[in-house]
């Protein structure tokens, strides 16, 4: 699959996410893949806060993660975040790396849905795509 755009948070692994051997607790690499999200949708002009207050949330529909390798106690690594998807829903798929090796392969999937209503929607706010589109080479690859 080709991806439309390539995003990278460097983070690292902090005390309060491991376990007492050193290592990362599973529930905490969602947390990783949220921070880089919410670092993407800012990087655009497009975050979280301007979801909202244009009237809409992104909830997760979906998400899948295969974990590979253990992070641990003082590891930097790397989440990369691959834009799949964003005019109907908003898919990214990710990397967690660690000195160039996968730790951690995810996906998730987030629809739109208006703060006033219950139903999902199956378009992104034209605010959003525009934002996406601005992105070199996106428009380009979404239309091919």
């Amino acid at each position: 699959m080709s991806h439309l755009y390539t995003f990278e948070s460097h983070q690292k692994v902090q005390f309060y996410d491991c376990d007492p051997m050193g290592v990362v607790w599973h529930g905490n690499y969602l947390k990783y893949l949220e921070v880089a999200r919410g670092e993407f949708l800012d990087f655009i002009g497009y975050g979280y806060r301007r979801i909202r207050d244009d009237g809409n949330f992104f909830p997760i529909v979906d998400e899948r993660m295969k974990y590979l390798h253990s992070l641990r106690l003082g590891d930097e690594f790397t989440v990369v975040v691959y834009l799949d998807e964003y005019v109907n829903r908003l898919v990214h798929s990710f990397e967690i790396i660690r000195d160039g090796e996968i730790c951690v392969k995810a996906k998730t999937v987030q629809v739109c849905l208006p703060v006033s209503g219950s139903e999902l929607s199956f378009f992104m706010p034209q605010g959003f795509v525009n934002a996406v589109e601005a992105l070199p080479g996106v428009s380009e690859k979404a239309g091919a």
